[in-house]
């Protein structure tokens, strides 16, 4: 007696809720400065619109967590737009992401959702791919591909992926009072 309907409305919902909140994270990355968990020395980093693969662990982290936050940024604009747009964006989400890897100032739940979420990344770029590049992202994102990928599960269900994002959200500015 149990319908498919409510559990795929409460997936839906809740990708709209993260896209959401990825998206609004994003808002404030290219104009205020993350707000790390730890102190912090540095002035206020300049983000980079394309991060580099080889950068690896260079520079500093408040850099590379502007560097993720403008990657976030990009990817939820991308989502208005084409697949090719959004697959360019979010391999700059997992070039970014692995930079701050293995991330040793944040609390254990928050690194493991950060290594889940670079997975993730991985995962929606080769479900993107499958697209042609000029398909409208926003014709092609209830795919059964996406909403039943393993990278959706996670964003549901894990709560190291929630409490990653949860601390993306914080780092970003995301539901600051100086958001505006």
């Amino acid at each position: 007696m149990t319908s498919p309907r409510p559990a795929r409305l409460a997936l839906l919902l809740s990708a709209a809720l993260i896209a959401a909140a990825l998206a609004g994270c994003s808002t404030t990355a290219a104009t205020d400065p993350p707000a790390p968990t730890r102190a912090s020395a540095s002035a206020t980093p300049t983000p980079t619109a394309t991060p580099d693969a080889s950068a690896g662990s260079a520079g500093s982290a408040d850099e590379r967590y502007a560097t993720l936050c403008a990657a976030n940024s990009a990817a939820a604009a991308a989502k208005a737009g084409t697949v090719g747009e959004d697959l360019e964006a979010v391999k700059a989400q997992g070039v970014a992401i692995r930079q701050l890897l293995p991330m040793t100032d944040v609390s254990p739940d928050v690194a493991a959702g950060a290594e889940v979420f670079a997975t993730s990344t991985d995962e929606t770029a080769g479900i993107l791919a499958q697209f042609p590049a000029d398909s409208l992202v926003s014709d092609v994102g209830l795919d059964p591909r996406f909403t039943q990928s393993q990278s959706m599960q996670s964003a549901m269900t894990d709560p190291n992926y929630q409490a990653f994002i949860a601390w993306t959200i914080q780092t970003c500015g995301f539901g600051s009072s100086e958001a505006g």
